[in-house]
């Protein structure tokens, strides 16, 4: 759960809401659409939309409003300045190719895990999340990696302090039940996923621990658990993310 500021603008939450309405429409909308998604006046959001347009961040097309590829400009930036991203990324990219799976590289942000790449593999499946989604760390295999990754003390402000949601039946939110998870992530330096954030998706990840100059960082495959299961899972792909992920730890080492 995100904090709640003591002294939020509003005015800047009004901003964020509309630009967030905008990104999610499949069309461009129209002032009095975005007005009633968002429960304020014409006259408000007509004075955001233009303030946003100004800056860059929106586009007007036939009287409507949609998200401007400026902020593609923004998140390519924040993204290519993040050293595990750019080291890390070919590695990934191989790993999807090598398994014929959807692999992915997590790195922690707050409370969330943010993946910042995902490479497609030979099947048709589409995962159910994208680049810069910000995932609460418990629900899945990366964010579990993430969380076992920090220190004791971190870890035990996190689990006292989280209000932790449940994604399907199978998400793990007990304090107790979570602590001895990732007790096992951390001993077995592997985590694995099944049908906790999504149901029918599985995953397994491996963490890729900090340096000097590196954030931890996760590594993982992911699919629909029709085709991830058994020995398949937890022998061929589980070992080609650890092979990886050891591949990676040596290499950023030298560096």
């Amino acid at each position: 759960m995100d904090e709640k500021p003591r002294y939020a603008v509003e005015a800047t939450g009004t901003s964020l809401r509309i630009l967030e309405t905008l990104v999610e429409s499949s069309e461009p909308v129209g002032v009095t659409a975005v007005s009633r998604e968002i429960d304020a006046a014409k006259s408000v959001v007509h004075n955001h939309l233009s303030t946003l347009r100004a800056h860059g961040y929106v586009a007007k097309r036939d009287g409507r409003y949609e998200p401007s590829l400026g902020l593609l400009k923004l998140g390519t930036q924040i993204r290519g300045e993040i050293p595990i991203y750019r080291d890390a990324k070919e590695a990934v990219d191989n790993l999807a190719a090598a398994t014929g799976e959807t692999a992915t590289l997590y790195v922690r942000e707050e409370r969330h895990a943010i993946p910042i790449h995902i490479a497609a593999g030979a099947t048709e499946w589409t995962q159910p999340f994208g680049v810069g989604d910000r995932i609460p760390l418990h629900v899945n295999a990366p964010g579990k990696c993430l969380l076992a990754s920090l220190s004791d003390g971190a870890l035990e402000t996190v689990l006292d302090e989280e209000e932790r949601e449940a994604f399907t039946e199978a998400t793990i939110t007990g304090r107790d039940e979570l602590t001895t998870e990732l007790r096992r992530v951390r001993d077995d330096g592997i985590a694995f996923c099944r049908g906790e954030q999504f149901e029918e998706v599985v995953g397994v990840a491996a963490p890729i621990t900090s340096t000097e100059s590196y954030r931890t960082a996760a590594l993982g495959v992911c699919g629909p658990v029709d085709r991830l299961s058994g020995r398949y899972l937890e022998e061929d792909v589980t070992g080609q993310v650890l092979s990886t992920t050891k591949s990676v730890q040596v290499e950023l080492a030298a560096r």
